[in-house]
């Protein structure tokens, strides 16, 4: 049977009521869900967006639906509220931004210019209301980029664990870890982003000509992440989560993690490391925190820990488990072409010129 014929001006984009969301949730999760069931998939994202990061006035769910039916939705995505942490020449700065994530068109409609068409309008909206905004494109560099998004590079290390791979209970490092839970986490992540002020600040102050930005690590945006891990753990292992990271026991370097199912791998969402470190003590700490997200996928029955945007003492870390893993570890290095290809937009599309995206691991995912 033939698709339904449709034009622009058949359709109104809006923000999605309650029972639209619901049907935007049902139509992507047919691509999505697995190996989730779609019913599952939909009641996760109903839990989702009863977050403290969804609930944020400046978050919200869009749609494109048909003028004549607004239940019958053809595409939609959303928009999450962020901060952004922006120093230039000028200074340095707190500013509002946004992400936006689960763009979909139903695929009886693809290739119409549906997402752009949605795409624009939303910018639109978002321009009045913030500064910048990211997304993680899934189909590679051009779509986006025709829109107005500038693309960056996107720097992964993977390390794979053999089967039935056992990592030491002591390893060589010599640093003492403890295991962190959620209550653990929103005091670090204060003082991390307290941390990060101070560091932009520095940057403003000795300015190089270039605009150097991150994303404030806040607890809210690592809620969210734990929020939709304790889902996926509930309903793909009948599991429950109960260690979010691991820290030095003197607290003074940690990490985040977040375990994925569907691709089977820990992602590290957040590296701590003790700027006031020696240079000595920093590599042992991150060594000392690897092992740990390495002994965690074992336990998961993960085999990968996946770091977004290594610095150096990630890197050495990754190559120090290399090392201990007496042949069954495999580390590699490369960036992301295919997913989550991280990209940026100014308001209006401002060009700034050259764009540092400082710190751009997997929490300011979503």
């Amino acid at each position: 049977m033939a698709n339904p014929p449709i034009a622009l001006s058949d359709l109104v984009f809006a923000p999605a009521s309650p029972s639209q969301r619901l049907t935007s949730w049902a139509l992507n999760g047919t691509s999505w869900a697995a190996p989730l069931s779609v019913p599952v998939y939909v009641a996760r994202e109903l839990t989702l967006s009863a977050t403290a990061l969804t609930t944020h006035a400046r978050s919200g769910y869009w749609v494109l639906h048909r003028r004549d039916d607004p239940e019958d939705v053809v595409a939609g995505c959303e928009t999450t509220a962020k901060q952004l942490l922006v120093a230039d020449a000028q200074g340095s700065r707190v500013v509002d931004a946004y992400a936006i994530a689960s763009v979909f068109t139903d695929p009886r409609y693809r290739g119409l210019g549906l997402a752009s068409f949605m795409l624009r309008e939303l910018q639109g909206l978002v321009d009045g209301e913030a500064e910048a905004g990211a997304l993680y494109s899934d189909i590679g560099r051009v779509f986006y980029t025709k829109l107005g998004w500038r693309d960056f590079r996107s720097p992964q290390v993977t390390i794979t664990l053999d089967d039935g791979f056992t990592p030491p209970d002591a390893p060589s490092s010599g640093v003492k870890v403890r295991l962190l839970g959620e209550a653990d986490v929103e005091a670090l992540c204060d003082k991390d982003v307290a941390a990060m002020t101070r560091r932009f600040d520095a940057l403003a102050q000795h300015a190089d000509g270039r605009t150097h930005i991150a994303f404030l690590p806040t607890f809210t945006q690592m809620a969210w992440h734990f929020a939709r891990d304790t889902c996926n753990a509930r309903d793909m292992l009948s599991r429950s989560v109960t260690h979010r990271g691991v820290a030095t026991a003197d607290g003074a370097s940690w990490l985040y993690w977040d375990h994925d199912m569907r691709e089977r791998k820990l992602k590290i969402l957040r590296v701590v490391i003790d700027p006031a470190a020696s240079a000595e003590r920093r590599a042992a700490d991150v060594v000392a925190l690897m092992w740990a997200a390495i002994a965690e996928a074992s336990d998961w029955g993960l085999p990968s820990v996946l770091a977004w945007s290594p610095g150096a003492e990630v890197c050495d870390a990754a190559l120090a488990v290399w090392r201990g893993g007496a042949g069954r570890v495999v580390v590699r290095f490369d960036e992301r072409e295919a997913g989550s290809i991280p990209s940026l937009r100014w308001r209006e599309g401002r060009d700034l010129g050259e764009i540092v995206w400082e710190d751009n691991e997997y929490y300011s995912w979503c």
